[in-house]
């Protein structure tokens, strides 16, 4: 009871405290609130909005069905993986994040998998949308060819990582299949996205305000000292440091540094393979109630960013010098 009651006492010092900070200049946290807001409107509403709701029109109509016969041998056999987990790993190659999680969740809430089928089927399906990856971040970036050799050393990651993480036990549920459903398909689809994808700009302007708290009690500032006594430019490390809070406002920042390939193609591939605080929130908020803890998430990701970085150099070496 003690221990509960000093929680709830740290947290909410913490809280009032953060209110205090925004306080004393409100016109900087309204601006960066703003800036994030655009940021999402341009890149991540119209890269993501569509994919999430034609995912909702096939998880309605049972497509997931067909996909998971489609992929049962190869996921079972490889990664020890639930047939149904294919339908999530196709959905989330085509939409991104948080995608996965979502639908992990949601599997899990219906019986369809079990807490040890979650832990693989999520780090099966930890990937980034291409559209937001080849469209949105090769336009930040500059080159169309970045966006195809960060999105591929980012697939391959997720794939390799499975080896990681794969269970020693065969998954159950083999004949298990999704109920379909055709009543209102579009209309649920719709609600269902909207809600989604407010989630998802909610996260990153919450992100935001704590990027410019960041700047204002000049921690940013601190960590950017202390990595350039390592010969690490403070625009290099201070886009990390974004982007470590949340990756397209680090990747943005990180196309202002005017870095060559060998540079820039990596650190933007382990920004967007790591997702930042705003992804694991978001897959955190739908994956926790399903045994993926704060502690696996972080290891999974990690490993999988450190992966998809060794692999866009030699890539970047390959195709591009």
């Amino acid at each position: 009871m003690t221990k509960k009651i000093n929680k709830q006492l740290f947290l909410t010092f913490l809280i009032i405290s953060t209110i205090i900070t925004a306080l004393i200049s409100p016109s900087d946290y309204i601006a960066g609130t703003l800036g994030a807001f655009i940021l999402y409107a341009k890149n991540v509403l119209p890269a993501l909005f569509p994919f999430i709701f034609f995912n909702k029109m096939l998880t309605m109509i049972g497509s997931a069905n067909q996909l998971s016969v489609m992929l049962k041998k190869p996921l079972g056999k490889l990664y020890n993986a639930p047939p149904i987990s294919g339908y999530v790993m196709v959905m989330s190659i085509f939409c991104g994040y948080p995608i996965g999680s979502k639908l992990t969740g949601d599997l899990y809430d219906s019986g369809a998998i079990t807490k040890s089928e979650c832990i693989i089927t999520n780090i099966l399906s930890a990937i980034c949308g291409p559209i937001f990856i080849i469209g949105t971040i090769s336009q930040m970036l500059g080159s169309a060819k970045y966006g195809y050799i960060i999105y591929f050393a980012h697939l391959l990651s997720a794939f390799i990582n499975g080896f990681i993480y794969r269970p020693k036990q065969k998954a159950n549920n083999d004949d298990y299949k999704l109920t379909i459903k055709y009543d209102d398909i579009l209309s649920k689809s719709m609600f269902d996205s909207i809600i989604s994808i407010a989630i998802v700009g909610g996260y990153i302007a919450i992100m935001s305000f704590f990027i410019t708290l960041s700047d204002k009690i000049f921690l940013t500032k601190g960590v950017t000292t202390l990595f350039g006594y390592f010969g690490i430019s403070e625009d290099i490390t201070k886009s990390v440091w974004y982007g470590l809070f949340e990756m397209t406002r680090g990747i943005n920042s990180l196309s202002q540094c005017h870095l060559p390939a060998v540079m820039c193609i990596p650190i933007a591939t382990f920004l967007v393979t790591f997702g930042g605080i705003c992804i694991a929130l978001q897959s955190l908020n739908y994956s926790q109630k399903c045994g993926m803890t704060v502690f696996k998430y972080l290891l999974s990701k990690t490993t999988q960013a450190i992966i998809a970085t060794i692999i866009s150099i030699i890539l970047t070496l390959i195709f591009l010098n």
